[in-house]
């Protein structure tokens, strides 16, 4: 390999890395080449991948904020941590295998195992700090949450959790109340535009 080639290549391994250490994870094409250190997290429908940085097992919170992944926001840490576990549980449907991509679960479901960790009823004031704490998961890519659907999925910074953090979080999810069976929003086939031009040539009129 030329010298020349070389250096291209680290250039673009620094492009790649500046961009997810100031944006986080990038959602970007199948198609885009792989990059030295950065994990790739495809979606389920294979249509876009994810890509930022892999994580050493264990990894502390210095390593963490060098590479640009901080940890959970610590705006309310207590509060979002909670909220980001019961998510797991209600996304982590097949603890054999990894987290990522995981199902779709709902706010009805986030709320209701909410209370029952908490161990009393719903409470107005539950759905002011589980929609925050959802917005920060969201901000920094431990969650995906479509607020207008109220459906969330795990995000793709789910993938740096190692086998020892999986360990830790089976046995976590194994004591969270059930959450309830997940109703989702119908997905709507968009409807099709209307051919603007007649589908036989019109009879033309004799004179």
């Amino acid at each position: 390999m030329t010298s020349e080639a070389v250096e291209s290549g680290r250039s673009y391994t620094a492009l790649w890395w500046a961009k997810v250490q100031s944006a986080g994870p990038l959602q970007v094409s199948p198609d885009t080449p792989a990059v030295p250190g950065l994990t790739r997290a495809p979606e389920p429908d294979g249509s876009t991948i994810w890509m930022l940085p892999t994580l050493p097992e264990g990894a502390g919170h210095g390593v963490l904020e060098e590479l640009g992944m901080p940890p959970v926001a610590v705006e309310m840490p207590n509060e979002t941590a909670r909220v980001l576990a019961i998510c797991v549980t209600c996304c982590w449907q097949d603890r054999s295998s990894s987290p990522w991509p995981g199902t779709t679960g709902t706010l009805t479901q986030i709320k209701a195992v909410y209370a029952g960790l908490r161990g009393r009823p719903e409470q107005s004031s539950d759905l002011t700090l589980i929609i925050g704490s959802l917005r920060r998961l969201h901000a920094t890519s431990w969650l995906l949450w479509n607020e207008k659907a109220g459906e969330v999925r795990l995000g793709p910074r789910v993938t740096t959790w190692g086998p020892s953090s999986q360990t830790g979080l089976r046995e976590l999810c194994r004591i969270l109340p059930d959450p309830p069976t997940a109703v989702l929003t119908p997905k709507t086939e968009p409807e099709a535009e209307p051919d603007p031009l007649p589908s036989e040539p019109a009879a033309v009129e004799e004179l």
